[in-house]
C-alpha cells in the first residue's frame, strides 16, 4: 500500500504523462476529429503531412498490418517515422500483458449460453477478482451492470462469494434469475456455497444513487455474521459510458467497499456537457494539464476522440485479411459518397444501410440502400451517385493508410482515459493501478482499474 508521499509522487508523474499525451494528441487531432462517414466530404487526406499517405499506400496489406508493431522503411518521411515512434512510445503501457492471471476453468453448469468471447472474459476476470478479494479480505461482491449474470454466477458457485448483481434492464434481471435456476438443476450434486442476488438498479453519479446503493448492501447483508469483519468488492465488466465514473465515485465514498475491479467500454457514450463531457476528465490532474495547454494548442475532447479510443486494437488490425481491408475501404467510401449529396435525404429502415455481401461494387450498394431505406429509386439519383463515385474513386486508396494512422492513435487515447480514472482514485488516496486482463484480440477493452483502500 502507498503512503502519503508515494501518492504525491505518483500524481506528479501523472502530471508529466498527461502533458505528453495531450500535446501529442493536440498535434495530430486532424487524424480523428471528424465523422468517419465524412472522409470524402472533408477531404481529410489533404490534412495529412506531405508524403505520409504516398509512403503507406505503397505497402501491401500484410505490411500495413505490421506497422503498429514497428515495421517501417528507412526512406519514409522523417515526420512520419517520428509520429510512429512517438505513438508507440506513448502507448507502450497498452501492450503490456497481464502479470500471471491464471484463467479459471468454468464448470459446465455455469458456462451454458456463453460465447467463446464471454467465456474468455469470465474465466480471466473471475480469477483476478478472486485474488483481489483474498488480498482485501472481502467476502461480498457488488457487480455494477451485471447483465445476464455470467460472471456473478461463477464467482458465487466456484468461489463461494456472496454476490449482488445490479442491472438496470428488467429483462436481463429476469434472464439472469432463470440462468441461476438452470445452473442449480444442471449440477445438483454441486451445491452453491455462495448466494447470487440480482436487483434492478441503475447507479448514477449523484449522491442519492450512492446512498441507495449503500442501503441495498446493508439490507442484503447486514444480518450476515461476517458483514462487520469482511469487506465488499465493487466490480464491473465493461461498464458503459458514465457507469465507470459512477462506480469509481461510489467506491471512494462507500465505507464498506475495500477493493475495486472495473473494466470500461463505449467511452463515446459518456454524457456531453458544453464543449466537453460531464465526467471526463475526471481527475483534477488531467484538468490542470489540459488547462495549461491553452497557450500552446488546446486538446479538445470530442466524441470522435472517445469513439476512436473504443475501437479495435492493433491486435485486431494485425489479423485483417485482404478481404477485410477491401470491405472496410468500400464501407467508408460508399457511405461517404452518399454523404456528399447535401440534397439527398432518406430514412433508414434497417440498422445498417447495406449488408456486407453488397459491398463488392457500388451499383449493388446503391440497390441495397434503396431496399433498406426510404430513398427513391430514380435514374437521376443513381446517375448523381455514380458521377460522384467516378470523381472520388482515386481517393479510395487513402482510406486504409489513413485508418492505420488512427490505429496508432487508438491506444494513446484509451490510455489517457484510463489513466485519468486512476489519477482520480489516487487523489482520493486510494491505491489504484491498471491491470491487463484479456487477450485484446479477443476482447479489445481488456484493461481493469484495480484499487484498494489504504
Amino acid at each position: 500500500m502507498l503512503d502519503a508521499a508515494q501518492f504525491d509522487v505518483k500524481l506528479l508523474d501523472y502530471r508529466v504523462v498527461f502533458g505528453e499525451l495531450t500535446l501529442f494528441l493536440a498535434k495530430y487531432d486532424f487524424l480523428f476529429n471528424f465523422k468517419v462517414t465524412e472522409f470524402l466530404r472533408r477531404r481529410v487526406w489533404e490534412k495529412v503531412p506531405e508524403g505520409w499517405l504516398d509512403a503507406l499506400s505503397e505497402l501491401s496489406f500484410e505490411e500495413l498490418n505490421e506497422v503498429p508493431y514497428g515495421f517501417t522503411k528507412e526512406y519514409w518521411p522523417q515526420s512520419l517515422l517520428t509520429f510512429l515512434s512517438d505513438a508507440l512510445k506513448l502507448s507502450s503501457f497498452h501492450f503490456a500483458k497481464g502479470d500471471g492471471i491464471c484463467p479459471l476453468e468454468v464448470v459446465e453448469s455455469c458456462r451454458f449460453g456463453m460465447s467463446p468471447k464471454k467465456l474468455h472474459e469470465v474465466s480471466h476476470l473471475a480469477s483476478l477478482i478472486n485474488s483481489v478479494c483474498i488480498k482485501s479480505n472481502c467476502k461480498y461482491i457488488v457487480d455494477i451492470g451485471s447483465g445476464l449474470g455470467y460472471l456473478d454466477l461463477v464467482l458465487c458457485k466456484q468461489f463461494g462469494y456472496e454476490v449482488l448483481g445490479l442491472e438496470n434492464q428488467k429483462l436481463r434481471v429476469s434472464v439472469a434469475s432463470k440462468r441461476t435456476t438452470i445452473a442449480k438443476k444442471k449440477d445438483r450434486n454441486d451445491c452453491m456455497s455462495g448466494t447470487f442476488t440480482q436487483r434492478q438498479f441503475e447507479l448514477t453519479n449523484n449522491e442519492e444513487s450512492i446512498i441507495q446503493l449503500e442501503q441495498l448492501i446493508n439490507e442484503l447483508w447486514s444480518c450476515d455474521a461476517d458483514f462487520n469483519v469482511k469487506g465488499v468488492c465493487l466490480i464491473g465488466l465493461h461498464c458503459c459510458g458514465d457507469l465507470t465514473p459512477a462506480a469509481l465515485r461510489a467506491f471512494s465514498i462507500l465505507s464498506r467497499t475495500k477493493c475495486l475491479v472495473c473494466l470500461s467500454c463505449c467511452y463515446h457514450r459518456m454524457e456531453p456537457a458544453g464543449e466537453g463531457f460531464l465526467h471526463f476528465p475526471l481527475s483534477s490532474t488531467l484538468k490542470e494539464a489540459m488547462s495549461e495547454m491553452e497557450s500552446t494548442g488546446r486538446f479538445e475532447v470530442t466524441k470522435y476522440a472517445l469513439r476512436l479510443a473504443a475501437q479495435d486494437t492493433r491486435s485486431r488490425w494485425r489479423k485483417q485479411t485482404t478481404s477485410d481491408h477491401m470491405f472496410h475501404t468500400h464501407s467508408v467510401a460508399y457511405r461517404g459518397i452518399f454523404e456528399l449529396n447535401d440534397d439527398l435525404s432518406f430514412m433508414k429502415q434497417k440498422r445498417k444501410l447495406a449488408r456486407r455481401r453488397e459491398h463488392h461494387n457500388f451499383e449493388s450498394y446503391i440497390d441495397e440502400v434503396i431496399k433498406r431505406t426510404s430513398l427513391s429509386d430514380s435514374e437521376s439519383v443513381r446517375n448523381r451517385l455514380l458521377r460522384l463515385y467516378n470523381e472520388h474513386q482515386r481517393h479510395f486508396m487513402f482510406i486504409e493508410p489513413f485508418t492505420l494512422l488512427q490505429v496508432m492513435l487508438q491506444p494513446v487515447l484509451e490510455r489517457l482515459i484510463i489513466e485519468d480514472r486512476v489519477a482520480f482514485l489516487l487523489q482520493q488516496r486510494l491505491d489504484a493501478s491498471i491491470q491487463a486482463v484479456f487477450d485484446d484480440s479477443i476482447s479489445p477493452r481488456n484493461f481493469a482499474v484495480v484499487a484498494f483502500k489504504v
